[in-house]
């Protein structure tokens, strides 16, 4: 009897220990705005035209089948991609080098950005 609360306590603990890891933490990183399709490409200057391309999609460019892409985030320190939820957030900033403080969703690997500013030169 003992020995079965000790393994379903152990079970509820690790379980939860697993929801935490997964829930959304707050935190301040620095990378590169780009787009879902280009993802690390972007992570030097000068490619702002392409992001915002990819960000409307290729109508406006006279490919139709090329559809809207998704804005992301990509850290700096081990290049992950993160598909950022409020892209209004970093539409200012295409293909640019930022310091942001979000939301990071690690089981959605999805952001939510709270404050975005150019990263210091």
């Amino acid at each position: 009897m003992i020995r079965s609360c000790f393994v379903f306590l152990l079970v509820c603990g690790l379980v939860m220990i697993g929801s935490v890891s997964a829930q959304q933490k707050d935190a301040s990183r620095t990378g590169w705005i780009s787009d879902e399709s280009c993802g690390t490409q972007h992570t030097k200057p000068g490619r702002a035209d392409c992001v915002q391309k990819c960000w409307r999609g290729g109508a406006s460019v006279g490919h139709p089948e090329w559809k809207p892409q998704r804005a992301v985030f990509v850290a700096d320190d081990d290049q992950t991609i993160w598909i950022v939820e409020n892209p209004e957030a970093v539409q200012n900033f295409p293909a640019a080098h930022v310091v942001l403080e979000a939301k990071f969703d690690s089981a959605k690997k999805t952001i939510h950005v709270e404050k975005i500013a150019p990263a210091a030169q």
